[in-house]
Parts: C-alpha cells; structure tokens; sequence
C-alpha cells in the first residue's frame, strides 16, 4: 500500500466487524473529536503518533514477525509472501500473529501474502545487527565506481543486475570463498552482527578485496558499511531472525478472594481519608511548590507525620489530588523590586464542591488509570500501570502473580522506551495496592471494574459502602475495627484517641492527653460516653469510662483567659468609652492609660463603637490596618458520574456510523466560511467575526450563539465543514457533532 486511497479503500472493503477491530485496537483513531468519515480513520491511522501508539502495544512475537515483513519487504518480496516471514524466523506458526497485525492496520493481507503499509517501510535494520540494503548504497554510489563493481563481479552494467546478485545468497557465498583469510575473517566478524565499523581502510590492504567486490561499502562518514544482503549470506542458509512466540512461564498463588477484598477496601477507605486530609491542609495553609512544580520530601514527610500516613500515601494523594482538579497550583503576583518572589502554591480550588466518597474514590482511580497525556514525549508509567492490571486480571479471583512479573510484562510490550522497566512495574504495583487495585498481588474487584468500566460505579459504590460503622473497645483502652472504618468511624475515633496500626484492622489507643484532646474541644463527658456507646459494638469497658470521667474532673482546673480584643487611643477617649452606658456589655477594662481590653471579639467591637457614634478602626496583630475578609464563594463546580447515554459509543458503533457516511467529504477551504457567513451579515463581517472564520478554519475551537427555536444558546465549537447552508461542527459542550443553520449563527 502506497497511498491514502489505498487504505481508504481497505478499510471501506472491511465490514463492520472488520472495522470495529482496527478501531478497537486502535481506540487513539476515535479520540474526540470523533472521526465523521473513513478517510478521517484513513488519516488518523497514518499519523507517526497513531503509529507510535500502536507499535508500542505489540508483544515480542508480533514486534519480531513485523520485523521479519519489513526485511523481507526490504529484499525486494512485494508483497510478501506469509511463508517467505516464517522462513526468516524459523517456523510456519506465524499466521496468528500476522492476524493480529492485520486488526491493528499494520499489515493487510490478501490470501497468502501481506503488504506492509508505505508508513512501516524500513531502509535500516541496526537493532537487528544488520545493515542497509544494498540498492540504497548502490545509488550513492557514482556511475563510473557501479560500472567498475560490475566488471569485478563479470556482470552487465545496471543497478538491476547488482542487486539481484547481491540477493543471490549462494552466488554470494561463492564469490567469499575466494577473498584473502583476514578479509573473510573480518566480513564474517561483521556479518555476525556489526554492520557497520570504523578503521577499515579501502584498497590500501587486503580488506581492499571487500570493497572492490561490494562486500562493503565506504560511508560519507568513512565507515565501511556491509550490506542487509551480503550479511544474510554470510550468516549462511539455515540463519533464523529471534522468535519467541511463547510468553514466559510464572508461578502463581491463590490468596483467597475474602482477603483480597478485604485488604482492597482498607486501602480505598485509607485512600479517601488522606486525599481528604491533605485537601483540609491545603485549604489551611497552601502546599509550597519547588521550581520544577512538584511538592518537597520535606513537606511530604511533614504531613505523612501530622496525618499518621506513609510518605507514599500522602505522595499519591497529592499528586491525585492535584491531577484530579482538588487542588490547583496557584502562581504568586510579581514580587516588588528588591523584593524575593514567593514560590507558587497549591490549594484547593475554591468554587470545587467536594464529592461524595465513592465518586471522590472513582475521580481518584480513573484520573490514575487514565491520566492526561503528556504534551511530548510517551507515558510509560501509565502504559505500564494497565498492562500490568490487564496481565494480572487474567488470573483467577484471589490468585496473585509470585514472581517473574517483570519478564511478562517485557514480554507483552518490549517496544517501550525506558531503560527501568522493573522500576515501573514496581511503581505500578505500589500505588495499585494502594489504591485497592491490587491486593498481595492478585487483582481485585476494582481493578477488574477498571477494565471492564460499566461496573466501576456499582463496585466502588459497594466497597466504600463495606465500611464498618461501630468498634470494638477493649479493657486495654483502645478501640478495634476488624476491616475498614467509614468516614464517621474514623473522624470519631480520631478525636479522643490515637491511631496505632492500620490494615486489616485499624487500633486506636486512648490516653489522658487523647481524651483531653476531646474536652479541649469542647465535649463533656456525659456527650463523649454517649457517643462513644453509639460507636461501641457492646458495652463500654469501665477502665475506658473511668478514664473519661477522671479527666473530666480534672479538666479545668488551671483556667486562662483570653482577650477577645483590645482598644487603644487617647486617655481621655477611652475613660469616655469606658464609663459609656451603652458600651457596657464589651466589659471594657483599662489595663494602662491608652489600653483597654473587651470581652467581645474585634468584629463586636467595631460594631458596637460604630453604634454609639464612634469611628474606630481595625487593626492586625502587627497595628497594619486589617481589611474586611471576602465572603467566601459557593462551591459552583461539581463532579459527577456520567449518565449511560453520555458515554462514547463504542467500536463498533463507530464502525457501522462511518460505513453508513461517505467515505470522503469537502474539505473546507481558506476563505470560504468568511463568504458564507458574510452572506448572513449581508456582506458585512466585523474585523472580529472575520477573525473567527479564519480561526474556525484553521481548526481553533471558537465561540458563538446558535439561535434554536427554543432559545439562544452559546456554543464551544470546531473542526467546521459547510454543507450549503448548514455548518457541520463539533461541539465541545455536547461532546458531539451538530448541524448548525448558517442563518442562526451569530459571531457576535
């Protein structure tokens, strides 16, 4: 295939199921905004990204029989026939996977030969420790140095001719025979697997034989260059390219369902308890951000400490946290010259609403299983977080994965670029256990959700749901939860006790100073036993009520005061002040000539002064002149799970709409939505509208007005065809292509 039309034409010709397979193996094709027509699928997949993707997704047997299609592609064999592959590598049971290849539109196949796409087309084979073909290194050669190679090799002149000796592997074999020991040692060494070398010196010592003969080449770089052909020769007859076909064998062990779960919810409920506790902390006093963006060990291990977490745990949460849209980084105002710029921050995004638990937990998952690609560049830890979900999942329930992970999971993607695979298995693994995905190394009921994505909401919903609602408390002063503690659980307990030990049972030791916490807070025994008793599942052990009471008795027994505010100014205003009927709720009391304090908070204060006829002003703590704090704002943005009928559809949906369009449309060209709206204008386009035209165009998301019949409406669109006097656009808002009447659009 060497042309677009082609694989138009292919993919019309492949039915709906056909379709829906390359389109399932391919899903970055039906990235929004969805393709409208097969010669947008024809595109799409002939894109370098689409391409890389999808190499990336192939196992070592598929990347090795592409491979082995390309060097046969190469050595002329077009198109290739599927025996003519399974030569190379060694074996005739390559026909499943040169399926594969075909449902992922990297090779077609016409009974027993394949074509390999123009896109796929390959000149250099230096993974494999082969070369360049010699017809490419023929042409870089003169005409008069080709006529000499020729006579050498008692040839007639012409590349054709050249080419089809060097492709003659007995003739090459043949003609080696003859060289001089040390040049058939030297072209053996590099046939085994150096293509290419440094220091070989053409017609100067009996290497010369090899140059004069084209057993290699002289480069531009003054390397000497052996070609694919000559190689392959060399390598002899029975040569066979690498072929694994077989994945790599590993132990397993089965763990038992109950306890997977069992662990996988602890992990989801600890999970929503830290993401929870890092959002209060943030909204309190704002995360410094380093240069690079990201949050500091240091700080990291501050708010593991405050929050009894792990650094991993609050590490996670954080970075979920910040990629979910719970906290958004906040960069400072230029500082005044002389002055040193404070660092960006992140903090809780003030018109955010927080999400029930389940659906903060679902928020949490999916932005980990899909997070936003990166703007250069591959993710390969999120590739590899659900290859590794994905390999475990085809276990039994209950059943983890031993040893030998690794090598499984290079086995089904050796393509990704990185050079610590192991160390991205091992990240993957962690932060699945904890988030419930993975549990002792076995899949669990979400990760199984993850995959299978219509079960997600009733599985989370049913996990967090699990969550134990009452205690066991001992005579030994703590409180017991055999699993995991909901959110009500957790906040009291963690009010008059302190955590000691969290998994699948979560302990919380009570202290005189734990209790006291309680009391400083403002309960009093009779409301701490009560609720206590409502949390116990039986009786209240006595060393725990006398405990409660014996630091009720003691509580208060040393009492500070606080000032609520304090009033300074002229001796003779404030004995005014003080002596004022009508003040005399504030409880002024002077403390020197110019001070008095009161009993009533600054605000009180103010308002009270301001009724009796006064002007005071309020100051900060330093005597700055403190402004009125902002209301705070409504939370206006919420999160939501999507309806059944707002989920994309699926392949082969998408398969049977773009076969029933047209397989190829107008194109819209420069100017032409500019006439057409200007027709709507009565042939007048503000400087502005023009500029929205053209930005439509270039295929920049506009704003506009659609004037349906039951009210204006604003409208994110782009990606424009005009179709008479309709606009076929995609909506942004809606997800979805719209047909817009040209009569109805205003561009303001």
């Amino acid at each position: 295939m060497t042309t677009a039309d082609d694989l138009l034409g292919r993919l019309a010709a492949l039915g709906p199921d056909g379709l829906a397979k390359v389109l399932t193996h391919r899903p970055d094709v039906l990235r929004e905004p969805w393709p409208r027509r097969l010669d947008v699928v024809a595109a799409r997949l002939a894109s370098a990204d689409s391409l890389d993707e999808a190499v990336l997704g192939l196992s070592l047997p598929q990347v090795q029989v592409l491979r082995a299609v390309q060097l046969c592609h190469t050595l002329g064999l077009r198109p290739t026939p599927v025996a003519e592959a399974g030569k190379l590598l060694g074996t005739t049971a390559i026909e499943s996977f040169v399926d594969d290849l075909t449902e992922r539109a990297l090779l077609w196949r016409d009974d027993d030969n394949v074509t390999l796409p123009e896109f796929l087309h390959r000149t250099t084979f230096h993974t494999d420790g082969l070369g360049q073909p010699v017809a490419d290194l023929l042409a870089e050669l003169g005409r008069s140095r080709t006529a000499r190679l020729s006579q050498a090799l008692g040839l007639p002149e012409g590349l054709k001719e050249l080419v089809d000796f060097y492709r003659d592997g007995d003739r090459v074999r043949e003609l080696f025979r003859t060289a001089p020991e040390p040049t058939r040692k030297l072209l053996q060494d590099m046939a085994d697997g150096v293509p290419e070398a440094e220091g070989v010196l053409p017609f100067h010592t009996a290497e010369g034989w090899a140059f004069e003969y084209g057993f290699l080449f002289s480069t531009y770089y003054g390397s000497a260059a052996m070609p694919i052909e000559v190689s392959l020769a060399l390598r002899g007859p029975d040569h066979q390219l690498p072929f694994t076909p077989d994945e790599p064998e590993y132990p397993v062990a089965h763990i038992g369902v109950e306890s997977a779960e069992a662990t996988s919810s602890a992990a989801a409920l600890r999970l929503l308890d830290r993401v929870s506790a890092v959002v209060d902390l943030a909204a309190a006093e704002p995360f410094p951000l380093l240069k690079d963006g990201t949050i500091g060990a240091r700080l990291v291990k501050k708010v593991a400490k405050d929050t009894g977490a792990t650094p991993a745990e609050i590490e996670l949460a954080i970075d979920l946290a910040a990629q979910a849209g719970l906290l958004l980084a906040d960069e400072p105002p230029p500082p005044r010259r002389g002055q040193k710029a404070p660092p960006p921050t992140l903090a809780p995004d003030p018109d955010l609403a927080r999400p029930a638990p389940a659906l903060l937990y679902r928020l949490l998952l999916t932005t980990w299983w899909d997070p936003a690609p990166p703007e250069l560049g591959t993710d390969v830890g999120a590739l590899v977080r659900r290859l590794v979900v994905r390999l475990l999942a085809r276990l039994d329930p209950g059943t983890a994965l031993v040893d030998g992970l690794t090598q499984l999971a290079e086995w089904h993607a050796p393509m990704l670029p990185t050079e610590d695979f192991a160390g991205h298995v091992r990240d993957a693994l962690e932060a699945a256990e904890l988030l419930g995905v993975v549990a002792h190394g076995a899949v669990t009921a979400v990760g199984r959700a993850l995959l299978a994505e219509h079960d997600l909401v009733e599985v989370t919903d049913g996990l967090v749901a699990r969550a134990r609602t009452t205690a066991l408390f001992g005579t030994d002063l703590t409180a017991i939860v055999p699993g995991s503690p909901d959110a009500r659980l957790a906040a009291s307990l963690d009010r008059v006790a302190d955590r000691e030990a969290q998994g699948t049972a979560t302990s919380w030791r009570f202290s005189p100073a734990s209790v006291r916490r309680a009391f400083d807070q403002g309960a009093s025994a009779a409301e701490l036993l009560d609720e206590l008793g409502t949390l116990a599942a039986g009786e209240l052990p006595q060393p725990l009520v006398y405990l409660v009471n014996d630091v009720a008795r003691r509580h208060g027994e040393a009492q500070v005061l606080d000032v609520a505010s304090v009033v300074v100014g002229e001796p003779a205003v404030l004995a005014e002040l003080a002596a004022h009927r009508k003040l005399a709720k504030l409880g002024l009391r002077a403390v020197a000539p110019t001070v008095l304090t009161s009993t009533v908070d600054a605000a009180g204060t103010l308002d009270a002064l301001r009724e009796a006829g006064y002007s005071p002003t309020h100051h900060a703590a330093d005597g700055s002149i403190a402004l009125p704090a902002r209301e705070p704002t409504s939370p206006t943005v919420t999160f939501r799970d999507p309806e059944p009928d707002e989920r994309p559809p699926d392949a082969r949906e998408h398969a049977e709409r773009l076969l029933a369009a047209p397989p190829s449309g107008p194109s819209l060209l420069r100017g032409q939505l500019a006439r057409a709206m200007s027709d709507r204008y009565a042939g007048r386009l503000t400087p502005k509208q023009q500029q929205l035209c053209w930005q439509l165009e270039a295929g920049i998301p506009a704003d506009i007005v659609y004037r349906a019949d039951d009210g204006p409406a604003g409208l994110v669109i782009a990606y424009p065809e005009l179709d008479g006097a309709v606009l076929d656009v995609w909506s942004l808002g809606d997800h979805a292509y719209r047909r817009l009447e040209l009569a109805r659009i205003d561009l303001g």
